[in-house]
């Protein structure tokens, strides 16, 4: 009976999950719950561990491929493992991190400064460092308060006409997004031992408009939450992301279809043409999607 089950795919057992789709979209029908275990006691009703106790899966592990529109490309999760060819440079190509521990018990790394261009807008090791939470079913991309500020005056230099004051949530300028995408730099996030870099046309966005806006913004949760990067869809749809709950461990690699669009490096390790070619690429992609939309 048990290998009959394992051959179908089908087993019973219990797991928690919310069922109300309230808020959630015409095409979601409820939200399934996959954050770390904050109860062993409560391990049983675990979605993963029970595929893995039920013989459905050989390893609590599940990794996403998240997309946008734009892309052409539908997004999907994987249970019990990854696929290599969705990532850049393959299996080699992903990165594995130790879960960052934090007070809200969710997956997270530590993230440790960031970069504007090459100049360090947070110093790795003198500065504070804040839990980086990883969020897939979020689409922020929200940074500390203070991280903010030093970002956004390198924006305003570049851009005297920058407004982050009429928007409650994002800084903006009345300018086509190719221009804007000349005259900034990519963003580096340093995150447990390891840059991960977005080039301008990835963290900019053209709304209908006509205005250009920044989708990295300042982190406006209340408390001590206030000192959390946010990692959503905005930096996870060019990363292939895969959490391991059996070792408690994050893996990413840059995702197939953002290759060029992104880059990872360790620390100290930044190419020195990396700014000019993702200039390069940011306008080329800026003006496809002018062209398309």
């Amino acid at each position: 009976m048990k290998m009959q089950l394992r051959q179908n795919k089908c087993a019973y057992f219990q797991f928690l999950s919310l069922y109300k789709s309230q808020g959630l979209g015409h095409d979601s029908d409820g939200i399934l719950g996959l954050s770390p275990h904050k109860d062993m006691k409560k391990k049983k009703l675990h979605y993963l561990w029970s595929l893995k106790d039920n013989g459905i899966i050989d390893r609590a592990m599940v990794s996403f491929s998240i997309t946008s529109k734009d892309m052409g490309e539908k997004p999907y999760a994987l249970f019990g493992g990854y696929n290599s060819s969705q990532i850049v440079g393959g299996a080699s190509g992903l990165k594995t991190f130790k879960n960052f521990q934090n007070w809200l018990g969710t997956w997270a790394l530590e993230g440790q400064g960031m970069y504007y261009g090459a100049k360090p807008m947070q110093q790795p090791g003198q500065d504070t460092s804040y839990p980086a939470i990883i969020d897939t079913g979020s689409s922020q991309l929200s940074i500390p308060p203070d991280v903010f500020e030093k970002i956004r005056e390198e924006w305003q230099t570049a851009l005297p006409e920058l407004d982050c004051t009429s928007d409650q949530t994002f800084c903006h300028v009345k300018k086509p997004c190719e221009e804007v995408a000349d005259k900034v730099k990519p963003v580096g996030f340093q995150m447990s031992d390891y840059v991960f870099e977005i080039n301008p046309a990835q963290y900019l966005y053209r709304s209908s408009h006509n205005k250009c806006y920044f989708v990295i913004h300042k982190c406006r949760l209340p408390g001590k939450n206030a000192n959390l990067f946010l990692i959503g869809d905005a930096f996870l749809k060019h990363f292939y992301s895969v959490y391991d709950f059996d070792m408690d461990t994050l893996s990413l690699g840059i995702n197939a279809h953002s290759e060029g669009k992104v880059t990872m490096y360790q620390p100290g390790g930044r190419p020195e043409n990396l700014q000019r070619t993702l200039i390069s690429d940011d306008i080329e992609s800026l003006v496809q999607t002018k062209s398309s939309s």
